[in-house]
Protein backbone atom coordinates (compact mmCIF):
# COMPACT_ATOMS: atom_id res chain seq x y z
CA UNK A 1 0.00 0.00 0.00
CA UNK A 2 1.28 3.25 -0.40
CA UNK A 3 1.09 5.97 1.84
CA UNK A 4 -2.47 7.54 1.26
CA UNK A 5 -3.79 3.99 1.58
CA UNK A 6 -2.48 3.21 4.59
CA UNK A 7 -3.41 6.40 5.50
CA UNK A 8 -7.19 6.24 4.37
CA UNK A 9 -7.75 2.69 5.68
CA UNK A 10 -6.44 3.28 9.27
CA UNK A 11 -9.39 5.91 9.09
CA UNK A 12 -11.66 4.08 7.86
CA UNK A 13 -10.94 1.48 10.34
CA UNK A 14 -11.20 3.75 13.50
CA UNK A 15 -14.65 4.57 11.94
CA UNK A 16 -15.78 1.66 11.39
CA UNK A 17 -15.06 -0.10 14.22
CA UNK A 18 -15.10 3.39 16.72
CA UNK A 19 -16.89 1.12 19.51
CA UNK A 20 -14.33 -1.63 19.48
CA UNK A 21 -11.49 1.30 19.47
CA UNK A 22 -13.30 3.11 22.29
CA UNK A 23 -12.57 0.56 24.92
CA UNK A 24 -9.26 1.20 24.22
CA UNK A 25 -9.16 4.77 24.45
CA UNK A 26 -11.60 4.22 27.74
CA UNK A 27 -7.74 2.32 29.18
CA UNK A 28 -5.91 4.79 27.93
CA UNK A 29 -7.58 7.92 29.84
CA UNK A 30 -7.91 5.38 32.76
CA UNK A 31 -4.35 5.13 33.08
CA UNK A 32 -4.52 9.00 33.30
CA UNK A 33 -7.36 9.76 35.66
CA UNK A 34 -5.53 7.30 38.02
CA UNK A 35 -2.09 8.95 37.72
CA UNK A 36 -3.22 12.42 38.49
CA UNK A 37 -4.65 10.78 42.19
CA UNK A 38 -2.48 9.01 42.83
CA UNK A 39 0.01 11.97 42.37
CA UNK A 40 -2.69 14.43 43.83
CA UNK A 41 -3.58 12.02 47.48
CA UNK A 42 -0.18 10.56 47.46
CA UNK A 43 2.21 11.85 50.07
CA UNK A 44 5.75 13.33 48.23
CA UNK A 45 8.19 10.37 48.73
CA UNK A 46 11.87 9.48 46.57
CA UNK A 47 11.25 8.84 43.08
CA UNK A 48 7.27 9.29 43.43
CA UNK A 49 6.93 11.18 39.83
CA UNK A 50 8.62 7.88 38.41
CA UNK A 51 6.45 5.46 39.68
CA UNK A 52 3.71 7.32 38.61
CA UNK A 53 4.95 7.56 35.03
CA UNK A 54 5.45 3.86 35.19
CA UNK A 55 1.78 3.44 36.24
CA UNK A 56 0.55 5.19 33.87
CA UNK A 57 2.99 3.78 30.90
CA UNK A 58 1.14 0.18 32.18
CA UNK A 59 -2.18 1.38 30.66
CA UNK A 60 -0.77 3.12 27.61
CA UNK A 61 0.74 -0.19 27.01
CA UNK A 62 -1.90 -2.31 27.53
CA UNK A 63 -4.15 -0.23 25.54
CA UNK A 64 -1.73 0.29 22.35
CA UNK A 65 -1.48 -3.85 22.06
CA UNK A 66 -5.08 -3.80 22.38
CA UNK A 67 -5.57 -1.53 19.28
CA UNK A 68 -2.53 -3.76 17.80
CA UNK A 69 -4.42 -7.10 18.14
CA UNK A 70 -7.86 -5.67 17.18
CA UNK A 71 -6.53 -4.14 14.17
CA UNK A 72 -4.09 -7.57 13.08
CA UNK A 73 -7.90 -9.41 13.92
CA UNK A 74 -9.92 -6.82 11.23
CA UNK A 75 -7.57 -6.47 8.62
CA UNK A 76 -7.65 -10.18 8.23
CA UNK A 77 -11.08 -10.50 8.33
CA UNK A 78 -11.66 -12.09 11.81
CA UNK A 79 -13.96 -11.23 14.70
CA UNK A 80 -12.53 -9.97 18.17
CA UNK A 81 -14.55 -8.12 20.95
CA UNK A 82 -12.43 -5.22 22.93
CA UNK A 83 -11.97 -7.78 26.11
CA UNK A 84 -9.93 -10.61 24.27
CA UNK A 85 -7.84 -8.18 22.88
CA UNK A 86 -7.26 -6.73 26.31
CA UNK A 87 -6.64 -9.94 27.40
CA UNK A 88 -3.85 -10.78 24.46
CA UNK A 89 -2.43 -7.04 25.55
CA UNK A 90 -2.00 -8.59 29.27
CA UNK A 91 -0.28 -11.74 28.17
CA UNK A 92 2.55 -10.95 26.63
CA UNK A 93 2.48 -7.19 28.81
CA UNK A 94 5.95 -8.11 30.07
CA UNK A 95 7.38 -9.02 26.66
CA UNK A 96 5.88 -5.42 25.20
CA UNK A 97 7.28 -3.36 28.18
CA UNK A 98 11.05 -4.88 27.47
CA UNK A 99 10.86 -3.88 24.03
CA UNK A 100 8.90 -0.41 24.32
CA UNK A 101 11.76 0.32 27.69
CA UNK A 102 14.30 -0.43 25.17
CA UNK A 103 12.82 1.51 22.42
CA UNK A 104 12.22 4.62 24.69
CA UNK A 105 15.50 4.49 25.67
CA UNK A 106 16.73 4.51 22.61
CA UNK A 107 14.35 7.41 21.11
CA UNK A 108 15.45 9.75 23.82
CA UNK A 109 19.39 9.58 23.40
CA UNK A 110 18.48 10.71 20.43
CA UNK A 111 16.21 13.70 21.12
CA UNK A 112 18.50 14.90 24.00
CA UNK A 113 21.67 13.89 21.89
CA UNK A 114 20.55 16.86 19.68
CA UNK A 115 17.83 18.85 21.73
CA UNK A 116 21.23 19.70 24.62
CA UNK A 117 23.71 21.15 22.45
CA UNK A 118 21.33 22.92 20.38
CA UNK A 119 20.13 24.44 23.27
CA UNK A 120 23.82 25.36 24.48
CA UNK A 121 24.95 26.72 20.87
CA UNK A 122 21.59 28.60 20.81
CA UNK A 123 21.87 30.28 23.89
CA UNK A 124 24.70 32.45 23.58
CA UNK A 125 24.24 33.59 20.22
CA UNK A 126 20.47 34.09 20.73
CA UNK A 127 20.27 37.51 21.89
CA UNK A 128 22.93 38.85 19.59
CA UNK A 129 20.26 37.69 16.83
CA UNK A 130 18.53 40.74 15.19
CA UNK A 131 14.99 41.63 16.38
CA UNK A 132 15.64 38.80 19.55
CA UNK A 133 14.42 39.05 23.16
CA UNK A 134 16.47 39.15 25.93
CA UNK A 135 15.47 35.95 26.94
CA UNK A 136 17.48 33.63 24.77
CA UNK A 137 14.97 30.50 25.66
CA UNK A 138 12.21 32.20 24.12
CA UNK A 139 13.20 30.29 21.04
CA UNK A 140 13.96 26.83 22.24
CA UNK A 141 10.20 25.89 21.26
CA UNK A 142 11.32 26.33 17.69
CA UNK A 143 14.11 24.58 17.62
CA UNK A 144 12.44 21.81 19.73
CA UNK A 145 9.87 21.36 17.14
CA UNK A 146 12.28 21.49 14.13
CA UNK A 147 14.10 18.71 16.13
CA UNK A 148 11.00 16.63 16.39
CA UNK A 149 10.59 16.77 12.54
CA UNK A 150 13.68 14.80 12.14
CA UNK A 151 14.02 12.38 15.33
CA UNK A 152 12.02 9.64 16.11
CA UNK A 153 7.83 10.10 15.98
CA UNK A 154 5.51 9.88 18.66
CA UNK A 155 7.19 11.29 21.69
CA UNK A 156 3.93 13.36 22.13
CA UNK A 157 2.16 10.42 23.04
CA UNK A 158 4.38 7.84 24.72
CA UNK A 159 5.40 8.65 28.25
CA UNK A 160 9.05 8.20 28.84
CA UNK A 161 9.72 8.10 32.27
CA UNK A 162 13.56 6.32 31.05
CA UNK A 163 14.01 9.60 29.81
CA UNK A 164 13.25 11.53 33.08
CA UNK A 165 16.50 9.85 34.07
CA UNK A 166 18.62 10.34 31.63
CA UNK A 167 17.62 14.17 31.52
CA UNK A 168 18.06 14.33 35.00
CA UNK A 169 21.68 13.21 34.47
CA UNK A 170 21.86 15.40 31.68
CA UNK A 171 21.20 18.57 33.38
CA UNK A 172 22.79 17.42 36.34
CA UNK A 173 26.18 18.12 34.71
CA UNK A 174 24.63 21.55 33.77
CA UNK A 175 24.83 22.53 37.60
CA UNK A 176 28.53 21.41 37.82
CA UNK A 177 29.85 23.72 35.04
CA UNK A 178 30.53 20.58 32.50
CA UNK A 179 28.80 22.11 29.63
CA UNK A 180 31.20 19.49 27.39
CA UNK A 181 29.10 16.84 28.33
CA UNK A 182 25.75 17.83 26.27
CA UNK A 183 27.83 16.85 23.24
CA UNK A 184 28.49 13.26 24.15
CA UNK A 185 24.88 11.77 23.38
CA UNK A 186 25.28 13.96 20.35
CA UNK A 187 27.88 11.33 18.90
CA UNK A 188 24.95 8.43 19.62
CA UNK A 189 22.33 10.39 17.99
CA UNK A 190 22.67 9.31 14.00
CA UNK A 191 22.67 5.11 15.59
CA UNK A 192 19.93 5.92 17.98
CA UNK A 193 17.57 7.53 15.84
CA UNK A 194 19.10 4.69 13.12
CA UNK A 195 18.24 1.82 15.47
CA UNK A 196 14.54 3.95 17.07
CA UNK A 197 13.15 3.46 13.35
CA UNK A 198 14.50 -0.04 12.85
CA UNK A 199 12.98 -1.32 16.24
CA UNK A 200 9.49 0.11 15.40
CA UNK A 201 7.63 -2.87 15.10
CA UNK A 202 9.17 -4.78 17.89
CA UNK A 203 5.76 -4.28 19.63
CA UNK A 204 3.28 -5.12 16.87
CA UNK A 205 6.20 -8.63 16.32
CA UNK A 206 5.90 -9.70 20.00
CA UNK A 207 1.87 -9.46 19.95
CA UNK A 208 1.11 -11.08 16.98
CA UNK A 209 4.45 -13.68 16.34
CA UNK A 210 4.76 -13.92 20.02
CA UNK A 211 8.46 -14.65 19.29
CA UNK A 212 11.50 -14.35 22.02
CA UNK A 213 12.19 -10.27 22.72
CA UNK A 214 15.94 -11.22 21.15
CA UNK A 215 14.27 -12.04 18.00
CA UNK A 216 11.48 -9.39 18.19
CA UNK A 217 14.55 -6.57 17.63
CA UNK A 218 15.94 -9.12 14.86
CA UNK A 219 12.74 -9.30 12.96
CA UNK A 220 11.35 -5.83 13.14
CA UNK A 221 15.06 -4.89 11.87
CA UNK A 222 14.52 -7.02 8.88
CA UNK A 223 11.37 -5.98 8.20
CA UNK A 224 12.86 -2.24 7.66
CA UNK A 225 15.88 -3.56 6.09
CA UNK A 226 15.84 -1.40 2.59
CA UNK A 227 13.10 0.31 3.54
CA UNK A 228 13.94 2.86 6.46
CA UNK A 229 13.49 5.99 4.98
CA UNK A 230 10.17 4.69 3.65
CA UNK A 231 9.62 3.80 7.37
CA UNK A 232 10.73 7.29 8.61
CA UNK A 233 8.58 8.88 6.31
CA UNK A 234 5.47 7.35 7.28
CA UNK A 235 5.74 7.51 10.95
CA UNK A 236 6.79 11.51 10.68
CA UNK A 237 3.88 11.42 8.43
CA UNK A 238 1.13 10.45 11.15
CA UNK A 239 2.75 12.21 13.49
CA UNK A 240 2.03 15.69 12.13
CA UNK A 241 -1.31 14.63 11.38
CA UNK A 242 -2.13 13.67 14.14
CA UNK A 243 -0.40 16.56 16.13
CA UNK A 244 -2.06 19.38 13.75
CA UNK A 245 -5.63 17.28 14.64
CA UNK A 246 -4.90 17.27 18.23
CA UNK A 247 -3.89 21.21 17.95
CA UNK A 248 -7.15 21.60 15.68
CA UNK A 249 -9.30 20.07 18.33
CA UNK A 250 -7.83 22.42 21.35
CA UNK A 251 -8.58 25.57 19.26
CA UNK A 252 -12.02 24.62 19.11
CA UNK A 253 -12.57 23.76 22.72
CA UNK A 254 -11.02 26.98 23.73
CA UNK A 255 -13.38 28.67 20.93
CA UNK A 256 -16.25 26.75 22.93
CA UNK A 257 -15.24 28.51 25.57
CA UNK A 258 -14.77 31.65 24.94
CA UNK A 259 -18.34 31.49 22.97
CA UNK A 260 -19.93 30.24 25.75
CA UNK A 261 -18.04 32.74 28.16
CA UNK A 262 -17.49 29.73 30.97
CA UNK A 263 -13.84 31.30 31.76
CA UNK A 264 -12.71 34.95 31.89
CA UNK A 265 -10.63 34.39 28.38
CA UNK A 266 -12.38 36.74 25.57
CA UNK A 267 -9.27 36.98 22.90
CA UNK A 268 -8.96 34.30 21.06
CA UNK A 269 -5.14 35.10 19.48
CA UNK A 270 -4.39 34.48 23.51
CA UNK A 271 -6.17 30.60 23.19
CA UNK A 272 -4.01 30.33 19.84
CA UNK A 273 -0.50 31.38 21.68
CA UNK A 274 -1.62 29.25 24.29
CA UNK A 275 -2.06 26.51 22.06
CA UNK A 276 1.15 25.98 19.73
CA UNK A 277 3.17 28.49 21.81
CA UNK A 278 2.68 27.28 25.58
CA UNK A 279 2.82 30.87 26.42
CA UNK A 280 1.18 31.99 29.47
CA UNK A 281 -2.10 34.24 29.19
CA UNK A 282 -4.00 35.57 31.62
CA UNK A 283 -6.84 33.27 32.55
CA UNK A 284 -8.81 32.14 35.63
CA UNK A 285 -7.76 28.43 36.65
CA UNK A 286 -11.36 26.79 35.68
CA UNK A 287 -9.64 27.73 31.65
CA UNK A 288 -6.22 25.90 32.18
CA UNK A 289 -8.43 22.88 33.85
CA UNK A 290 -10.89 22.32 31.21
CA UNK A 291 -8.15 22.81 28.28
CA UNK A 292 -5.59 20.20 30.39
CA UNK A 293 -8.80 17.10 30.74
CA UNK A 294 -10.10 17.91 27.13
CA UNK A 295 -6.23 17.47 25.64
CA UNK A 296 -5.90 14.63 27.50
CA UNK A 297 -9.24 12.98 26.43
CA UNK A 298 -8.62 14.23 22.92
CA UNK A 299 -4.82 12.65 22.73
CA UNK A 300 -6.66 9.18 24.19
CA UNK A 301 -9.09 9.71 21.07
CA UNK A 302 -6.01 10.54 18.23
CA UNK A 303 -4.08 7.82 19.88
CA UNK A 304 -5.80 4.59 18.14
CA UNK A 305 -4.72 6.45 14.60
CA UNK A 306 -1.31 5.84 14.41
CA UNK A 307 -1.09 2.79 16.14
CA UNK A 308 -3.53 1.65 13.62
CA UNK A 309 -1.53 2.96 10.87
CA UNK A 310 1.52 1.28 12.59
CA UNK A 311 0.09 -2.30 12.47
CA UNK A 312 -1.14 -1.58 8.86
CA UNK A 313 2.59 -0.53 8.23
CA UNK A 314 3.80 -4.16 9.65
CA UNK A 315 1.50 -6.03 7.34
CA UNK A 316 2.42 -3.76 4.33
CA UNK A 317 6.28 -4.94 5.00
CA UNK A 318 5.60 -8.34 5.22
CA UNK A 319 3.98 -7.97 2.08
CA UNK A 320 6.56 -6.35 0.88
CA UNK A 321 9.29 -8.63 1.94
CA UNK A 322 7.90 -11.57 2.40
CA UNK A 323 5.26 -12.18 -0.30
CA UNK A 324 2.57 -12.69 1.53
CA UNK A 325 -1.23 -12.55 0.79
CA UNK A 326 -3.70 -12.12 4.12
CA UNK A 327 -4.26 -15.84 3.86
CA UNK A 328 -0.76 -16.69 4.47
CA UNK A 329 -0.18 -14.01 6.68
CA UNK A 330 -3.28 -14.70 8.80
CA UNK A 331 -1.66 -18.14 9.35
CA UNK A 332 1.36 -17.02 11.16
CA UNK A 333 -0.15 -14.55 13.51
CA UNK A 334 -0.94 -16.04 16.93
CA UNK A 335 -3.72 -14.54 18.08
CA UNK A 336 -6.12 -16.66 19.98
Amino acid sequence: MRFAEILDTAFSLYRKHFLLFLGFVVVRFCGNVVEYLLGRFLPNFFQKDFILDLIGMSFVLVSMGGIIVATAMIYLGRHITSRDALKQSIHRFWYVLACSFVWILVFDISRIGIILPAISVMNPITPWMPGSTTDPLIRVPYILAFIGLFSVPFSIYLPTPWGQIINGLLFFTIKSGMLWMHFIPLAFAPFSIYFAVCWTFTTPTVLLEEPLIRRAFKRSSGLTRGGWWRVWGVLISFTLLSFAIHRIARIMVGCILLLTRLTDVTNPVDVVRWVFLSASIDADSLFYTIMAWSSTALSALIFPIWIIGITLLYFDLRVRKEEFDSESAAATVNVA
